[in-house]
């Protein structure tokens, strides 16, 4: 009578149930693997986490495996069983955990890869399924591993990536080409507020306020106006009024440091931060 161990693994453990047994780079006989109990995977945008219950081998005296490994696919249909060749062309694989050998009548429990990379595939709709697969040397699929189980899920609709938004250098902001005016650049939650220090035409000092959400790298807001202000030296007299405004500003942020002004009248010039 063959008495069944038990052997657990996760993403802390690292030994297996087969100590002092020898594995050469290819099994001698195909294994039985199989998954049993609950199976399950969650993802974020750049890391998954792979789950199965217990896994069997349940292959005769010689079907030991070489490398078990648990791979979680994307694919434009639901996988259709363990002689589906090209799966690896039509699919992208988004996440793989690698559990090692394992012999015949041994099995791995409580099977958790913690948090792995993970890639999604192309935006679009796509099917689910994790494969349970064993090192064969290339067959199947370009990594190598031949799957011996797999669960389909329900399909996932993968989005297009948003872009992160820069988060721009605070503080005083000018052109080295063009001093004596300048950018004072705040920025919190997505909102950036921009003061402009300029002149009009005739000399006279002018400056502006332009607040607005950053949209990845990009910023435009209309230059505002404002009247009837607080003066440095007199009793405050109330919030000042706005009187239109002068166009629009665009910044384009090519780094923390560095962006594109575009001004009224297309007019556009480089500017930095003052102070590094």
């Amino acid at each position: 009578m063959i008495t069944k161990q038990r052997c657990t693994r996760n993403f802390i453990a690292t030994l297996v149930c087969c100590i002092g047994f020898m594995v050469g780079t290819n099994a001698q006989a195909q294994p039985v693997i199989q998954m049993a109990g609950d199976v399950w995977y969650s993802h974020t945008a750049n890391t998954a986490v792979l789950y199965v219950d217990r896994i069997d081998n349940l292959s005769v005296a010689q079907g030991i495996s070489v490398g078990i490994r648990l791979e979680l696919w994307a694919l434009p249909a639901p996988f259709t069983g363990l002689n589906q060749a090209g799966y690896g062309q039509q699919g992208h694989l988004m996440a793989s955990y690698d559990l090692g050998p394992l012999t015949p009548n041994f099995f791995f429990s409580n099977v958790n890869s913690g948090s792995v990379p993970f890639t999604p595939p192309p935006p679009g709709t796509w099917s689910v399924a994790l494969l349970l697969t064993d090192y064969n040397g290339g067959f199947h699929n370009a990594y190598g591993f031949l799957p011996n189980d797999f669960r389909n899920f329900p399909a996932e609709v993968f989005a297009k990536a948003v872009a992160t938004a820069m988060t721009p250098q605070v503080g005083l902001w000018w052109s080295p080409n063009e001093s004596g005016s300048g950018y004072n650049i705040d920025y919190k939650n997505g909102t950036l507020v921009v003061t402009v220090f300029s002149y009009k035409a005739n000399g006279d000092s002018q400056w502006y306020l332009a607040a607005g959400p950053l949209s990845g790298t990009h910023f435009t807001a209309t230059l505002d106006k404002y009247t009837a202000g607080q003066c440095i030296n007199c009793a405050y007299a109330g919030r000042p009024n706005i009187i239109g405004n002068d166009g629009v500003i665009s910044i384009t942020f090519s780094s923390a440091t560095s962006a594109i002004v575009t001004l009224p009248g297309g007019r556009t010039t480089s500017i930095q931060p003052q102070y590094f």
